[in-house]
């Protein structure tokens, strides 16, 4: 049984996550427009910055990603022999964009994983 809960738990976080939600209260925004991000939720008062640093671990989020997501692509495609100048031409491309791209949903799963580790009063 605990380890339903546990796994409910998780996906409602990552679920949060992916609507880029408040991984405490699942109501407020984090993002106000662009990258611009919120300093608190404004529904539940949560401090989204917890301290110094903390975005260390989304940017690990974000390159695990990304190297996920670009050797999925890649390397198939290498073993198949495709030619070096295509792989190139994606590989490199993806290595710029997807980091780009998926900056403001490796923040919110970061904070959706710190959530998880140390959750508050509030759930």
């Amino acid at each position: 049984m605990e380890l339903r809960v546990a796994l409910t738990r998780f996906l409602l976080l990552l679920g949060r996550a992916m609507r880029l939600r408040c991984p405490r209260c699942g109501k407020g925004k984090l993002y106000s427009h662009g990258y611009t991000m919120y300093e608190r939720c404004a529904v539940c008062g949560w401090v989204f910055e917890r301290e110094e640093g903390y975005w260390t671990g989304a940017m690990a989020v974000n390159l695990v990603a990304t190297e996920i997501v670009v050797a999925v692509v890649v390397i198939p495609l290498a073993a198949l022999q495709v030619p070096p100048l295509p792989l190139y031409g994606l590989g490199i491309p993806f290595t710029i964009l997807l980091p780009i791209l998926g900056y403001r949903h490796s923040k919110s799963v970061w904070m959706a994983i710190d959530f998880m580790i140390h959750p508050t009063d509030l759930w």
